[in-house]
């Protein structure tokens, strides 16, 4: 009995002890998650929400804007600022961003600008900047009359060559400015995105310079620009010039191209109409009012040109083209208050052999009609004045006469036959 009952507290004992062991091993075990739990929130948690409740901040200060006499706008500037942008590559203009990590919120002030000037856009580089295009501060009128004189590109080359010229020229209301010649070349520092990038642009004369140098010498500037003769544009713009029928082959020289061949504007192309569209836009915006658009015709075609072209050129109503193009234009204009005047030669219009002068296609749309007298051998400057006037309909002639072509005695005399003759408002060129 005493045996078995020794058995029996050895066995108790043990299983005590197998007891204790579970005890400490569960007391161990909490005092594990209770420390990984403290870790896990201080080490952890905490600099997780303080993250999130940073950047919540942030959002929040990035979408405040304080309203006063100056708008303040809040504006966060990121490491990768461009990476969003569409654009081919980003250029030097790019580097006016730091590429170092910014993490504080940068506020720029930016006052309010009152202007009605448009704004429009040009390229630094490839990203495209906003400027404002100012119109000048002595008012265009859409109205001319007297005599005007004509201005060449070396005049109007610099701002200084300008005020030179202006400084020593006869008695005048007005001045032609040549600002887009024979060729295709851009005589002024355009805004427009596809002048630029085709490399049409020649200068960095600002319209608004040209306009207010002339308007504050108390003339009123009119602008020239040539329409279809362009051989600039279309070669990097192709769907602008004339294509070939066959749907494959491109666009259509005027030679071959080892012979120095050359595109064309194409008056049937959306392309050149948009293009043309915009000039004038820009133009008539600047304050000029009055835009004379000369080389409206079709290139000298030859019978196998036809042929390559198509139906298009070949057409008898072909002209249609030219003059739809023309009256594009003028609409454009008169968006600004603006208008067009055709420009065509005398003989031309003696002759009907001019496509787009077609007088019953434009109303009373000026036309400007160049009169070299030495096409007219034995006839004064009389008689010629009451040829072209039957043969222009309803539209409005404004003569201008080559100088070089007179004599000086005719050439001083020439304005006192002009206004004989019922013009109130004559050129010289």
């Amino acid at each position: 009995m005493k045996k078995n009952k020794g058995m029996k507290i050895y066995k108790q004992r043990k299983k005590r002890k197998g007891g204790n062991n579970q005890i400490v091993s569960i007391l161990g075990t909490c005092a594990v998650v209770f420390g990984v739990g403290i870790f896990g929130y201080y080490v952890v948690a905490v600099p997780i929400y303080d993250l999130i409740s940073t950047s919540d901040k942030k959002q929040e200060a990035s979408n405040i804007v304080e309203t006063s006499d100056t708008e303040t706008t809040t504006v966060t500037t990121y490491k990768k600022i461009f990476e969003d942008l569409d654009l081919d590559k980003v250029t030097e203009a790019s580097t006016a961003v730091s590429t170092a990590p910014v993490t504080e919120v940068t506020t720029v002030s930016t006052e309010k600008v009152t202007t009605e000037a448009p704004v429009t856009t040009i390229l630094t580089g490839e990203i495209p900047v906003e400027v404002t295009t100012q119109a000048p501060a002595v008012p265009v009128s859409s109205e001319v009359k007297g005599g005007c004189y004509y201005l060449s590109t070396d005049d109007i080359s610099s701002v200084s060559a300008l005020v030179d010229k202006l400084n020593n020229i006869g008695d005048c209301s007005s001045v032609v400015v040549p600002l887009k010649t024979t060729g295709g070349s851009v005589n002024y520092s355009s805004s427009i995105d596809s002048a630029r990038l085709s490399g049409a642009v020649s200068s960095d004369v600002s319209l608004y310079d040209i306009v207010s140098v002339i308007t504050k010498k108390g003339l009123t500037p009119i602008a020239e620009i040539s329409t279809i003769s362009d051989n600039i544009y279309p070669e990097t713009y192709k769907k602008s010039a004339y294509q070939f029928a066959d749907g494959y082959t491109g666009e259509w020289l005027d030679n071959r191209a080892e012979d120095g061949g050359k595109p064309w504007l194409s008056p049937f192309s959306s392309v050149t109409i948009e293009y043309l569209s915009s000039l004038v836009n820009e133009i008539t915006a600047s304050g000029i009012k009055n835009i004379i658009c000369t080389d409206t015709c079709f290139p000298p075609f030859r019978e196998k040109d036809l042929g390559y072209i198509g139906e298009i050129v070949q057409s008898e109503t072909r002209y249609k083209g030219l003059t739809d193009l023309i009256n594009t234009l003028d609409d454009a204009a008169a968006a600004n208050g603006g208008r067009v005047m055709l420009s065509v030669s005398a003989p031309d219009v003696m002759n009907s052999s001019s496509e787009v002068f077609r007088p019953e296609e434009f109303g009373s749309m000026p036309a400007v009609v160049s009169i070299n007298m030495n096409d007219f051998s034995g006839e004064n400057l009389s008689a010629v004045l009451n040829k072209i006037a039957d043969k222009t309909g309803s539209m409005k002639v404004v003569p201008c006469l080559i100088a070089d072509s007179v004599t000086e005695s005719a050439l001083s005399t020439a304005e006192n036959t002009f206004k004989a003759s019922g013009y109130d408002f004559y050129v010289f060129k």
